[in-house]
C-alpha cells in the first residue's frame, strides 16, 4: 500500500473538504493550517502552492485506487468470485469518497499543472473500468469475451445508480449489500446476452477521435503496460538479488517486446514462461497473458 507521511495526509483531507465545501477561491492556506493546527511553514514543507496540493489529492487518490487494486489481485487467498466483489466495493467507495472533489476540481479548473483536466478524466474512467475488465475475464475466461463491455456497462451503470440515491435520498448501503447485488445481476444476465446480438462494444466508452498516443492510451495496451509495471515492482520486493536481475532482465525483454508489437513473439512466450515459474508474479502473468493472447489477434487481424 501507499505509504504517505500523516501530516500530508491530514493537509490533504482538510484541504478537499475545504476545497469542496467553500471553494477553492474561499479557502485560503490560512483556513487549512488552522484547522489541522499546524504551522504555515509545516504547509510548505510538503506543498508550494494550492493549486500543488490540488494536484497532490489528486494523484494521491488515483495511487491509492491502483494500490488496493493490485493488493486484490495479489490475495491469494480468496477466489476469483470475491476478488471481483472487492474491485465493486472499491469502485464504489472511490466515488462516494472522491466524486464530489474531483467534479468541483473539473469545474474550476481547465487544467492542472500543465495536465488538461479531460485527460484527469480519462484517466480516472480508464483507471474504474481496466479494474472490471481484469477481474470479469479473469473470472468467466473465454465465456465472456464477446460480450465483456457489455457487463462492464452493466456494473458501471449499477454502481454508479447506487450512488446517485444515496446522494439524492440519502440513503446508506452496505458495500457488501452493492456488490453482492451487482454481481447476482451479472450472472442472471450472462447467458441472456449471450443470446442476442451485441450492442455495446468497447468503442461506447471510448471516443475513437484524437491523436495516435490517445488511442494507446485508450487500449488494452495502457493494461499491458500497467501490468508489466506491476510485475516490476513485485520484482523490486525480491529477497535474492541474483534472481531480482534475472526477473528485471526478463521482464524488459517481454516490455521491448510489447512495444514492437510481437505479442506472439518466441522471445516473449520464453521469457513469460520463465517469470511464471516465480509464485509471487503468477497473477500478474496470467492477467498479462489474456491480453497478450487478444492484442496477439489484434495485431493479426490488422495484418489480414
Amino acid at each position: 500500500m501507499i505509504k504517505i507521511d500523516e501530516k500530508q495526509k491530514l493537509i490533504m483531507d482538510v484541504a478537499k473538504e475545504c476545497f469542496t465545501k467553500q471553494g477553492l477561491q474561499f479557502t485560503s492556506i490560512y483556513d487549512i493550517v488552522k484547522t489541522c493546527k499546524i504551522s504555515k511553514a509545516t504547509f510548505y514543507k510538503y506543498f508550494s502552492t494550492k493549486e500543488d496540493l490540488v494536484d497532490e489529492i489528486l494523484a494521491y487518490a488515483n495511487k491509492k485506487f491502483l494500490s488496493s487494486a493490485r493488493a486484490i489481485d495479489e490475495n491469494i487467498e480468496i477466489n476469483n468470485k470475491d476478488k471481483l466483489k472487492k474491485k465493486i466495493i472499491l469502485v464504489w467507495e472511490y466515488l462516494i469518497s472522491n466524486t464530489p472533489f474531483n467534479l468541483f476540481i473539473i469545474e474550476n479548473f481547465s487544467q492542472v499543472k500543465g495536465q488538461p483536466m479531460y485527460k484527469f478524466k480519462e484517466i480516472i474512467r480508464n483507471n474504474l473500468l481496466s479494474e472490471y475488465y481484469k477481474s470479469l475475464t479473469t473470472l468467466y475466461g473465454d465465456e465472456i469475451e464477446s460480450i465483456v463491455w457489455e457487463i462492464i456497462f452493466l456494473i458501471d451503470s449499477l454502481v454508479h445508480e447506487f450512488t446517485l440515491i444515496m446522494r439524492i435520498k440519502k440513503e446508506e448501503f452496505e458495500p457488501s449489500f452493492v456488490s453482492d447485488y451487482v454481481i447476482r445481476i451479472i450472472e442472471m444476465t450472462i447467458n441472456e446476452l449471450k443470446k442476442v446480438p451485441v450492442v455495446i462494444e468497447k468503442s461506447f466508452f471510448y471516443s475513437e477521435n484524437g491523436d495516435a498516443s490517445d488511442k494507446l492510451f485508450l487500449s488494452e495496451q495502457l493494461l499491458i503496460y500497467k501490468t508489466i509495471g506491476e510485475i516490476k515492482d513485485l520484482i523490486l520486493r525480491h529477497d535474492t538479488i541474483i534472481e531480482q536481475k534475472k526477473l528485471t532482465e526478463a521482464i524488459n525483454m517481454v516490455e521491448k517486446e510489447a512495444e514492437l508489437g510481437l505479442y506472439d513473439s518466441l522471445i516473449m512466450d520464453a521469457m513469460l514462461s520463465l517469470l511464471e515459474k516465480e509464485k509471487s508474479l503468477k497473477i500478474q502473468i496470467a492477467i498479462f497473458n489474456k491480453l497478450k493472447s487478444k492484442l496477439g489477434d489484434d495485431t493479426r487481424e490488422g495484418n489480414k
